[in-house]
């Protein structure tokens, strides 16, 4: 019974063996010194002979090669193939001819790109032997970058001569995985990290996320009564428009592209002026909303920038307060020296706290005026205050 040959026993049929049966299919395929052919070696190799496999005098493998390269978890294929009816001991073959070759074609594919980053090193070598119809004499061991143990790879190789000497097929597998690395082998002690792509695209996702951090705040409407929406820009007259989101991610891109040298997204200068065309955008936007019958709200405390170019206007629309505060406003972009719109500002505080309003302006100007001296407010000034508001809505009523 020892000498029974079971290996027309494979796939389902082995399921139908009973345990006895198993046993004895599990002996034959132990090494029994019978017919057992040699690893050949490097002293007993000659590179100019041919080795028959269908007469061997050594065991002969087939050598399946992969490179890989791993991103995040999973690794990807690069490359692979296949050196077939190899008779030279794996660890020999590494040393004479294999690993020489796997450096050079690394240096290729890094050359040309197929290795995408800097710096790329070898993370773990995964070495694989099996034997056909034969799964519980298979050997799978990972070794960390290419430190195999290549007397373990051998000494199991070579214990398959038996079943090879009975036409068993065996393969011997290797796969490579390469692995980005953040900073040269070289680096000195004390000096900095070299960024990989992934770490130096977070630290950018983070300085743009800061930038319209800083570019949402500053076009932030704070008005009580504006309607605009969250964000708007108002022209020089004080009339608020709104900002959507393209027009916003226009000015962080206008923003980015005209940083200069040295500086950041964190400390560059946001309060720019706006580009016409970014601007007639805006105007356009704002037009096509008072055609629609979405009217413009002006009821806001503006925030005039100097920069600011002028824009459309709409008509004077909005609770009494709001044309007032909207008058004052406009009545500060009228002249340009400090020391007169300081003088207008204190006419603005008394007209807001005397609750007054455009039409009691209109209809009792000497009234007012007198109101405002009294208050502290300069005469000339008086008068102006008085005196402009038939001329703010005339150009209202023409924008």
């Amino acid at each position: 019974m020892e000498n029974i040959d079971f290996d027309w026993l494979d796939g389902d049929y082995a399921l139908n063996l009973t345990p006895e049966l198993a046993q004895l299919a599990e002996r034959v395929d132990q090494p029994s010194g019978e017919h057992a052919l040699p690893l050949l070696r490097l002293s007993g190799w000659k590179s100019d002979k041919q080795y028959d496999k269908n007469n061997p005098v050594c065991i002969h493998y087939d050598l399946r090669w992969k490179i890989s390269q791993r991103e995040n978890i999973r690794a990807r294929h690069v490359c692979s193939d296949t050196d077939p009816d190899l008779v030279l001991a794996p660890s020999d073959f590494w040393k004479v001819k294999f690993q020489a070759r796997l450096e050079s074609l690394i240096q290729e594919m890094k050359d040309e790109g197929k290795l995408q980053g800097d710096s790329y090193t070898c993370d773990e070598t995964i070495v694989e032997i099996s034997i056909e119809r034969s799964p519980q004499r298979r050997l799978t061991k990972r070794y960390k970058k290419v430190a195999i143990n290549w007397q373990e790879v051998d000494n199991h190789l070579e214990g398959l001569s038996d079943l090879f000497s009975k036409g068993r097929k065996i393969t011997f597998s290797m796969e490579f995985v390469y692995k980005e690395v953040t900073c040269d082998s070289t680096t000195a002690k004390g000096k900095k990290k070299k960024k990989s792509a992934t770490e130096a695209q977070k630290l950018q996702r983070a300085a743009d996320a800061g930038l319209w951090a800083r570019v949402y705040e500053h076009y932030r409407c704070r008005g009580n009564y504006c309607k605009q929406g969250p964000h708007c820009w108002s022209d020089e007259r004080g009339n608020h428009h709104s900002l959507l989101s393209g027009q916003l991610e226009d000015i962080v891109r206008h923003i980015k592209d005209n940083i200069k040298e040295g500086e950041t997204e964190e400390d560059v200068n946001i309060d720019i002026e706006i580009p016409s065309r970014i601007l007639k955008n805006v105007v356009d936007n704002s037009r096509k909303r008072k055609a629609d019958g979405i009217t413009n709200c002006r009821h806001c405390k503006t925030r005039v920038s100097a920069n600011s170019e002028g824009c459309d206007t709409g008509d004077i629309e909005g609770d009494r307060h709001a044309k007032l505060e909207e008058y004052c406003t406009w009545s500060l972009t009228q002249v340009g020296s400090d020391r007169w719109r300081s003088a207008l500002q204190t006419a603005n505080k008394v007209a807001m706290d005397q609750f007054l309003e455009l039409n009691t302006i209109l209809q009792h100007p000497k009234v007012v005026a007198e109101l405002m001296v009294k208050r502290g407010v300069q005469p000339g000034i008086a008068l102006q205050f008085v005196s402009n508001v038939q001329r703010f809505q005339r150009e209202e009523q023409k924008s």
